[in-house]
């Protein structure tokens, strides 16, 4: 079962003090996928398309933040790119038992599930 939500002001702001997100993010499940993203973004569109329609029998939680839609977005973006060295989007960063597993950008839904799969 896949859950979706969306980061919080204060989750997003707590990983720009403490360098990562917190365990209430990345243990909320075994399997945890981070998309952070812009809304234009013409990678981040396809990547949505198919993102929460994905079947799988784990607990998956994915969560989603569109920072250019944030009153902290100059922040976020600033963090994201001198702290976590990523100057693309979508950045996407999938956690296993609470630990990075794996940081990518935009990949293809095969490749997504491929990453998944090997989590499992």
């Amino acid at each position: 079962m896949v859950r979706s939500t969306s980061i919080t002001k204060e989750q997003s702001l707590s990983a720009i003090k403490n360098g990562e997100f917190g365990r209430d993010v990345i243990s909320s499940q075994n399997i945890v996928v981070v998309i952070m993203t812009q809304d234009w973004c013409p990678q981040w569109i396809d990547m949505k398309s198919w993102v929460y329609s994905i079947q799988t029998d784990k607990n998956i939680d994915i969560y989603e933040l569109i920072y250019n839609k944030t009153d902290y977005f100059y922040e976020f973006k600033n963090f994201k790119e001198t702290r976590w060295k990523n100057y693309n989007i979508p950045y996407v960063r999938f956690y296993k038992n609470g630990s990075m597993y794996k940081q990518t950008n935009y990949i293809s839904q095969d490749e997504f599930m491929s990453i998944l799969e090997s989590m499992f």
